[in-house]
């Protein structure tokens, strides 16, 4: 189909004042994303709408990256191009506008990430390719399922829980081991004895204290943790981060934790209850056991994508 290039221009959404154009920019992107294209948020995020006229056809929303470590990186939250405006190089042109919007802003990078399941993820994974965007690299495995088929997928895993508990591993809900936990957990990534994204502080306010976990070693030390959290207007329990040490690793500690925060949850809630486990390389066994053992059981099961592009701004311009 020819390309229209002549007929499109773009607008940053805060130089947008009719509401129905306001209206059809929410419509093309993630419910859960809305709430950025709101004024107030103008200084964190660029909202860049292509337009036929008057009529928005295609919108890259990104937002600044919320660290100190990271300041001048915004992470690509959607890029959406109207069905009927499709393969044209609409979307190519929009994301080199919006690249060069943030370029004149100080960004110096960009990262991004989507889900392997999604119907346009090879699309996206070829559009980062063309214009010179890392090679999209899996960085998390997702399992959706029952907590109650969690123990059908092998009978192992009972002996592996009662192999552990001999052995004095220890699973406690944070409730359980007291406010003091998650104090010891923050010190422990400070002192760099736990990796960054394990930090459970982020996680403070959301966590369940009823079915994240702390777990301890035969000494009786902290050797890890894992992050439940209720994701109620999905109706299901996400576990977003899980660590343990790495003399645990080889050992099924982790996994063993994953099992024993679904079996609390089946025990409260029922076998039909729904949990999320999220793994990554970072974990190292577990993210092969997940795949192996409880993807072909799963209501559904994907990856998380992850790319980057350096946008090759020269540090003395930052500040020009």
């Amino acid at each position: 189909m020819e390309r229209l290039k002549d007929s499109i221009h773009f607008i940053k959404i805060e130089s947008i004042r009719e509401e129905k154009c306001l209206e059809d920019c929410a419509g093309l992107t993630w419910k859960s994303y809305r709430p950025f294209l709101e004024a107030a948020q103008c200084d964190n995020r660029l909202a860049l709408a292509a337009c036929a006229g008057s009529v928005p056809v295609g919108l890259w929303l990104s937002a600044r990256t919320p660290s100190e470590e990271t300041p001048k990186t915004h992470t690509l939250l959607s890029l959406f191009v109207a069905p009927e405006w499709r393969r044209r190089g609409l979307a190519t042109d929009l994301m080199q506008a919006a690249e060069g919007e943030l370029s004149a802003l100080g960004i110096s990078s960009v990262t991004t990430s989507y889900s392997s399941i999604l119907p346009g993820a090879d699309a996206m994974s070829c559009l980062l390719r063309k214009q010179s965007w890392a090679e999209p690299v899996p960085d998390r495995i997702r399992i959706c399922g029952r907590v109650g088929d969690t123990f059908a997928t092998s009978r192992a895993w009972d002996l592996l829980l009662k192999r552990l508990q001999r052995q004095g591993v220890r699973y406690l809900s944070w409730e359980e081991a007291g406010d003091g936990v998650l104090e010891q957990a923050a010190a422990m990534v400070d002192a760099g004895e736990a990796p960054a994204w394990s930090d459970p502080r982020p996680w403070k306010d959301a966590l369940s204290a009823e079915f994240s976990l702390a777990i301890f070693d035969g000494a009786g030390g902290l050797a890890g943790w894992v992050i439940c959290e209720r994701q109620e207007k999905l109706g299901r329990w996400y576990f977003p981060i899980g660590w343990v040490m790495p003399p645990e690793q080889d050992r099924g500690t982790l996994v063993g934790a994953y099992l024993e925060g679904s079996r609390r949850i089946q025990t409260g809630n029922g076998a039909s209850a729904l949990a999320v486990l999220e793994a990554s390389p970072r974990q190292g066994r577990a993210w092969r056991l997940f795949e192996k053992h409880f993807s072909n059981f799963a209501l559904w099961s994907d990856r998380l994508l992850i790319s980057q592009k350096d946008l090759g701004i020269e540090p003395a311009l930052l500040f020009e």
